[in-house]
C-alpha cells in the first residue's frame, strides 16, 4: 500500500495546507494532506512554505479538530486577528523526509516509488516504469508506462506486488493473468 507524500523543494514533504481563516481572533483552518492527520496534535512548531515568500517556522498555540469537517483549527502564537491570519492563507505545511511517519514493511511513500523500474518476477523482464499511483479507496492501482508508451495498471495487492526495493529502484510483480492482454 502506498501513502501520500508530496515532495517540495529541498526534499521537504507537504502534510497540510492553510485554506482559510475562522472568526476574527486569528484562528486558521488546516486541510490535512497526509494519511496521518493526527500527527498535527503533537506539533509545537510548523514550517510554512508559500510561493514567493521565504519559508518560516511558526510556534503553535493550539491545533484541534473542526468537528464534522475535514479540516483542523490552528492558532499560532502572535497571530491574534483575522488580518494577520489571512497572510498565512495558501501556505503549505511541510516536514523533512526524516520527519515523516514510519511505515510498515508493506507500505511505501508514493514519491519513493514513482519512477521505479517494474519487472516481471518470474522472467525478470522489464515491464516498464511506475509513473502514477491511483488511490481508489479499496486498493491503490499502480500505472506502469511500458516501452511501447502504453499506461497499464497493476493492482497494489500482495498477490500482484511481490517485492519493492526503493534503494535499487526495482519492483517485482506478477501481473494478474489476462490483465494486460
Amino acid at each position: 500500500m502506498s501513502k501520500k507524500s508530496e515532495v517540495q523543494p529541498e526534499g521537504r514533504v507537504t502534510i497540510g495546507k492553510i485554506v482559510g481563516v475562522h472568526g476574527v481572533g486569528g484562528t486558521m483552518l488546516i486541510l490535512p494532506l497526509t494519511d496521518y492527520p493526527e500527527r498535527f496534535f503533537k506539533m509545537k512548531k510548523l514550517t510554512l512554505e508559500k510561493p514567493g515568500v521565504p519559508s518560516q517556522t511558526v510556534n503553535v498555540k493550539s491545533i484541534f479538530p473542526y468537528e464534522g469537517k475535514d479540516t483542523l483549527f490552528l492558532r499560532l502564537e502572535n497571530v491574534t486577528d483575522r488580518t494577520s491570519a489571512e497572510a498565512f492563507r495558501g501556505s503549505v505545511i511541510t516536514v523533512s523526509k526524516e520527519e515523516r511517519i514510519g511505515l510498515s514493511d508493506d507500505e511505501y511513500w508514493i514519491d519513493d516509488i514513482i519512477g521505479i523500474r517494474v519487472l516481471d518476477s518470474a522472467s525478470r523482464r522489464e515491464l516498464g516504469i511506475l509513473e502514477e499511483v491511483m488511490q481508489t479507496g479499496s486498493n491503490d492501482v499502480y500505472l506502469v508506462r511500458t516501452a511501447e508508451g502504453q499506461l497499464k495498471p497493476i493492482p497494489a495487492l500482495a498477490e500482484a506486488i511481490i517485492s519493492v526495493d526503493t534503494e535499487e529502484g526495482i519492483m517485482l510483480t506478477a501481473v494478474p493473468e489476462g490483465l494486460w492482454d
